[in-house]
């Protein structure tokens, strides 16, 4: 029964960071209004409109008020949430590691889908995730040590940092925020400095696939800005759960 327990929660968080993602940078807050409404209408959603993932199959992706198509924003992020869930479980040694990437799954898929919303990457999230990260690894609720993942945290932003800087000095403009190195201290903690290199790797493929499958036939690439922070969340993810797969592959 641990399978479709950790599904069943990965769905309802999932409703949750949904709202969490939906409602930042807006006038709203996670709790008001205190039920969910049609991003279009404003038609309070019932219980039965508000199952997670299954009311949007069920009404074909459309609002049963105004019949207007439900964003993918939504299910997606249920869908992600679920997965994530799930593989934590199939992975993880005991409760304590899973309850901890549970946490830091959640963390990581609302500051995504901020990211993907506003291209922005909230401080509250990336430095509550590190503290909490750096915790875990002290307590010993992870894999990787207090050491690696302090390690991992400092150079791991700091080797965005500089790919930042160097891109900025030659260029003569941005090419990666801020937000995404304060994120790198979470998720450089989180796979420890030894798989760093596999992280980015995971995190730039993730991304080279994405441009070419949504920028494909566009003619302004070299200037088309996309969210780093979602795929270095997934290459650290991945990364967690199969790195040692990865490493044993690539050799």
């Amino acid at each position: 029964m641990y399978l479709p327990f950790a599904a069943l929660l990965g769905l309802i968080l999932g409703s949750f960071y949904s709202v969490c993602a939906s409602r930042y940078g807006t006038e709203n807050t996670i709790f008001k209004p205190s039920r969910s409404r049609c991003p279009h209408c404003k038609h309070q959603l019932t219980i039965r409109e508000n199952i997670p993932l299954i009311s949007f199959i069920l009404q074909k992706g459309r609002c049963r008020h105004c019949k207007t198509r439900i964003p993918l924003f939504y299910p997606l992020i249920e869908l992600t949430s679920m997965c994530w869930a799930v593989l934590a479980a199939m992975h993880t040694s005991s409760p304590a590691e899973w309850i901890t990437l549970m946490v830091v799954g959640g963390i990581c898929i609302v500051a995504s889908a901020i990211d993907l919303r506003t291209f922005l990457l909230p401080d509250v999230l990336t430095y509550s995730g590190a503290v909490l990260v750096l915790l875990a690894s002290y307590a010993g609720f992870l894999q990787v040590t207090f050491v690696d993942a302090l390690l991992g945290a400092v150079i791991g932003a700091f080797a965005l940092w500089a790919i930042a800087a160097l891109y900025k000095l030659i260029r003569k403009i941005d090419g990666m925020g801020l937000g995404d190195v304060k994120f790198m201290f979470m998720l450089g903690a989180l796979v420890g400095w030894q798989q760093l290199s596999i992280l980015i790797l995971v995190a730039s493929s993730c991304a080279l696939v994405f441009c070419i499958i949504s920028l494909r036939g566009k003619s302004n690439l070299a200037t088309t800005y996309i969210p780093f922070g979602p795929f270095l969340a997934s290459g650290a993810l991945i990364t967690y759960l199969f790195g040692e797969q990865i490493i044993a592959f690539l050799k």
